[in-house]
């Protein structure tokens, strides 16, 4: 069945970041796009290895896209902000290139609770057992005709306020943060949200699982992942020092 055209406020475009795995690329793309339940404005995948093959892997799976190659490679943060740089939707799913979708029905259950929600940031569809141990016993909710579940910001100094997993987001609340990149990486982004009063909301019927375990993609925009013990155990000690200080500022 076709996806139906979507209400003119529930306007949304598909970004996709991707980076040079196109396998998985592709098996994204083609369980994403017949599991659509309300058409997407416009699709954009932005590239950052800058490898003109996603055009012909994007084509393949039947998508008329605006492909954003990246020369030179960015990093996720600002490769997700020269995305955003071209979105003219009031609204926006977020995806990474590996991601196996199961369902439809989740593009008209997100906008529901956003529209519900102004406080929620992001609708996210993994299913509970895939999801923080420290969010997986919170209770269910019904809203706006929605099973959910919240992400308490609370139980963590920076986590549970934003996301980069798959799902339905407010341009607005982007401008209000953003860009991504001068403020970090995901911990530092979802903290930023947190301090804005933000929270996560989760569909209780999960949509999506994670296929890219042990495919990951380095970011040149970080640090070198720490190699010794010493480097590793200063890491982890200006993390948790990090998050100390956080949790004590009473954001």
């Amino acid at each position: 069945m076709a996806a139906q055209a979507p209400l003119p406020e529930r306007r949304y475009t598909i970004v996709v970041t991707s980076c040079g795995r196109f396998d998985l690329l592709k098996a994204t793309l083609n369980s994403l796009k017949p599991n659509l339940d309300l058409a997407p404005e416009a699709w954009i995948v932005v590239e950052d290895s800058g490898d003109e093959a996603v055009r012909a892997a994007v084509a393949e799976c039947g998508i008329g896209a605006q492909i954003i190659l990246n020369r030179p490679q960015l990093g996720q943060m600002r490769a997700i902000d020269r995305a955003y740089e071209h979105v003219k939707t009031p609204y926006v799913f977020h995806c990474e290139d590996d991601w196996d979708f199961y369902r439809p029905g989740f593009i008209a259950e997100s906008f529901a609770v956003l529209e519900a929600c102004p406080d929620v940031s992001i609708v996210l569809l993994r299913p509970r057992e895939e999801q923080n141990k420290l969010v997986r016993d919170a209770p269910s909710e019904t809203v706006n005709g929605v099973r959910l579940f919240f992400q308490d910001p609370a139980l963590h100094p920076e986590y549970f306020s934003y996301a980069f997993n798959p799902g339905m987001r407010r341009m607005s609340d982007y401008h209000r943060v953003g860009p991504f990149g001068p403020i970090g990486y995901e911990p530092d982004i979802s903290y930023a949200f947190k301090k804005q009063g933000f929270r996560l909301a989760n569909l209780e019927d999960g949509a999506v699982r994670h296929i890219g375990d042990g495919r990951h993609v380095e970011d040149p925009s970080l640090p070198k992942k720490a190699r010794d013990p010493w480097a590793k155990l200063k890491r982890s000690i200006g993390k948790r020092l990090k998050r100390v200080q956080r949790a004590l500022s009473g954001d």
